[in-house]
């Protein structure tokens, strides 16, 4: 039977007691899919892994640093934001914001004592890892994050699709890890589009007013203030926006928009105010985005 490791995966240098390097700080626990791992290009003693996926975070000794370089060299990649601490300053920021959440009644009052105890929660290291991948900001409160992983899961054991954002990958692994295999993270795009106004003819459908232009006449109902609306087959609403303001002359106006869109869905059905629909797959947006011209 194999015994416990005796040196640092990270430096090499001797353990204490609790598996805890004195040199560099790292703990020996079974590899997870966040947190720190031998850096497998050999440049740095530990890399960070999100997900399972490496990023640029790297550390030799105590000192940490960042190295895209050598994390673009290894497969599923990630860059996050850099973090502002060390590790164990970033659980004591961590551990502080909860202390002030419980004190406001939140959800979260057990976490902070787990902290200092042996076998941290998995809620904590859950609220870790999204700052970490610098996703928290999706969410309103730690509360909010907690609730939403655990709702990710609830959907998986009831028969949900497999895949979902960074967040919900984070959540698996945190919350119900026996559905990592398999689980993908959807991609998001930023789609840009272009809807061009013409009038060919002269007959005064595009007005300009100053350095923009819109629609006028039979065409009064597109300016600026037109909505771009996105939906999925079930004709849920995905996200919104609008053309803004027109540039261009008096025989053809054109307005540029961007909306981001997440893949998973059958469908993407986009909406130009009241000037039809047009449907497009998420790799057709991706690679081409909206371009829609209307006029005389």
């Amino acid at each position: 039977m194999t015994g416990a490791p005796t040196a640092c995966p990270y430096c090499g240098a001797g353990l204490d007691g609790s598996g805890t390097c004195a040199r560099c700080g790292g703990v020996t626990t079974p590899i997870a899919l966040t947190g720190w791992r031998p850096d497998p290009t050999g440049r740095h003693e530990g890399r960070y892994y999100v997900a399972g996926r490496p990023t640029q975070r790297v550390r030799n000794g105590r000192a940490e640093s960042s190295d895209p370089t050598g994390g673009q060299m290894l497969p599923a990649y990630v860059h996050v934001p850099a973090p502002r601490s060390s590790i164990r300053s970033t659980w004591l920021a961590t551990g502080v914001t909860t202390a002030v959440i419980v004190m406001a009644g939140a959800v979260l009052g057990a976490l902070l004592w787990a902290h200092h105890g042996p076998g941290r929660p998995p809620d904590l290291d859950y609220v870790q890892a999204l700052e970490t991948a610098g996703v928290m900001n999706q969410f309103t409160s730690q509360a909010n994050a907690v609730a939403h992983g655990h709702d990710v899961c609830t959907q998986l054991e009831h028969g949900g699709p497999q895949q979902g954002l960074l967040a919900d990958r984070i959540a698996v692994d945190a919350f119900c890890p026996q559905f990592n295999q398999g689980f993908r993270i959807l991609e998001s795009a930023k789609i840009s589009g272009i809807f061009v106004l013409t009038d060919s003819v002269g007959t005064g459908a595009v007005e300009v007013s100053g350095q923009t232009c819109h629609g006028t006449d039979g065409y009064a109902d597109v300016g600026s203030s037109t909505p771009v609306t996105v939906k999925n087959g079930k004709g849920e609403v995905l996200t919104s926006t609008s053309l803004g303001p027109g540039t261009g002359d008096s025989g053809t106006c054109t307005f540029s928009f961007t909306f981001p869109i997440t893949e998973g869905q059958d469908v993407y059905v986009v909406s130009v105010g009241r000037r039809g629909e047009f449907s497009y797959s998420f790799e057709q947006l991706r690679s081409h985005g909206v371009q829609v011209r209307l006029g005389r």
